[in-house]
């Protein structure tokens, strides 16, 4: 894919969000953005710490013996691994949102949305909660 082709994605997607900004909003979406990405970093770095001994134990256990019908272990780390990919969105790829995957963007999204509502609505605690538990499921489903 072309830089040009992923750039006018991605400001497709933020426009569908975007309401009418001033200085003030402008300052608070970059450093939200700056505050998610560095989130997205480091759950990308534990993730890749994780794998480390993960990886070497799967190449070790394919050595032994397994059900030849079956996706070696390290065939299962590689496909999960882009599978968590998606949902980590490090640099929201359009791809992901394409193939319906639940990304941090969204889980953000959705919580950051539902308690707003709810401190519009003058609703608190217990009730935010579980609207934002009710939203994943929904959004889950999809």
């Amino acid at each position: 894919m072309d830089k040009h082709s992923d750039n006018k994605d991605l400001i497709e997607l933020e426009a569908e969000h975007e309401e009418p900004s001033s200085a003030n909003k402008d300052t608070w979406d970059r450093t939200r953005e700056l505050v998610l990405l560095q989130v997205k970093l480091g759950i990308d770095a534990i993730r890749d710490f994780v794998l480390m001994p993960v990886a070497l134990f799967c190449y070790i256990l394919d050595f032994g013996e397994r059900d030849k019908d079956q996706p070696s272990y390290w065939d299962r780390l590689m496909a999960w691994g882009r599978r968590s990919d998606h949902h980590i969105n490090l640099f929201k790829h359009r791809r992901s949102y394409k193939k319906g995957y639940m990304t941090i963007d969204d889980a953000v999204n959705i919580v950051e949305e539902t308690i707003r509502k709810e401190v519009k609505n003058g609703e608190y605690s217990e009730q935010v909660v579980n609207k934002v538990k009710e939203k994943f499921k929904n959004r889950s489903n999809h």
